[in-house]
């Protein structure tokens, strides 16, 4: 548990649907501050009561997670203004991959791309050993640390309100994240509802990582979500991909759960793209 007292708002970093984040001071140490909306906890008392719990218990969950690639957890604040509560998570200096791509001051070369999936990919492996389901995966929700020119660091971030979310996300299906919805999700079947709607999530941030863009900007929430259910939209794949990198993509977002690779298979073959990479660059390094 964090005192609000002990806590220095600095600067708004952004704003969503579950509230608004700064970076922040904790006892000297920059933080990530989650002011979350009192909505979120909305609804009849016994429905906010339960929900609370829930909140409560998900922060002890985050609270015991350890990763190099998951965005750790510091605590919850209870007293927050306006009797609100906050999260208070680890500082990513670089924020969002998805800002990161916007930016692209900082070109990011196939092999840091690879790294930056890599690193996102270890990160859901561990959170489904730990039987947790992001429920909302997408290079917004991706931080970054671009400081080191060499290797960049990627970690998952926004974790945490999964049932809150999954209950926004299913019934107000939120138009920020339709894009990176699984099919499962969107047309009611429920009972094939598992970890591998983040599988299906990932396949979008390979796509949103490998061109910058963000998918389906210009289409209408009911076109997405016909498309996706139908299995007639995905994005479109550029000819400059390689045909190992396409071929984990279209993986990841199969409209069939079970035909999806789980994320050990993942890093395995992102390790193996990565090592082919750094041969072949030997190679031209090599040549008289």
């Amino acid at each position: 548990m964090i005192k609000n007292a002990d806590l220095e708002d600095l600067t708004e970093l952004g704003s969503g649907t579950y509230g608004t984040v700064f970076h922040g001071k904790w006892r000297g140490t920059d933080v990530a501050i989650k002011r979350i909306r009192k909505s979120c906890f909305g609804g009849r008392s016994s429905e906010r009561e339960r929900l609370t719990k829930d909140f409560w218990r998900e922060a002890q969950i985050l609270s015991n997670l350890h990763h190099p690639n998951v965005v750790a957890f510091y605590g919850i604040v209870p007293d927050g203004t306006g009797g609100t509560l906050a999260t208070v998570t680890e500082f990513m200096v670089n924020g969002s991959l998805r800002h990161a791509l916007v930016k692209r001051d900082r070109l990011l070369d196939a092999r840091k791309k690879i790294i930056i999936a890599m690193d996102a990919a270890f990160g859901m492996e561990y959170l489904h050993l730990k039987n947790i389901v992001h429920f909302d995966l997408k290079c917004e929700n991706l931080l970054v640390n671009l400081r080191d020119p060499q290797r960049p660091i990627c970690k998952v971030g926004d974790l945490g309100l999964s049932r809150i979310k999954r209950n926004t996300l299913v019934s107000g299906g939120v138009r920020g994240t339709l894009p990176w919805m699984a099919p499962e999700l969107l047309n009611g079947s429920s009972t094939r509802v598992s970890e591998k709607v983040d599988v299906f999530s990932y396949g979008i941030c390979l796509w949103e990582i490998l061109t910058g863009e963000e998918p389906y900007a210009d289409m209408h929430c009911g076109a997405i979500i016909g498309g996706i259910v139908k299995n007639t939209l995905r994005p479109p794949i550029p000819k400059t991909c390689t045909p190992e990198w396409k071929k984990l993509m279209e993986q990841c977002w199969d409209i069939d759960p079970d035909a999806r690779p789980p994320f050990t298979e993942i890093t395995s073959r992102l390790r193996s793209m990565s090592m082919e990479l750094v041969a072949k660059s030997k190679k031209r390094e090599n040549k008289p």
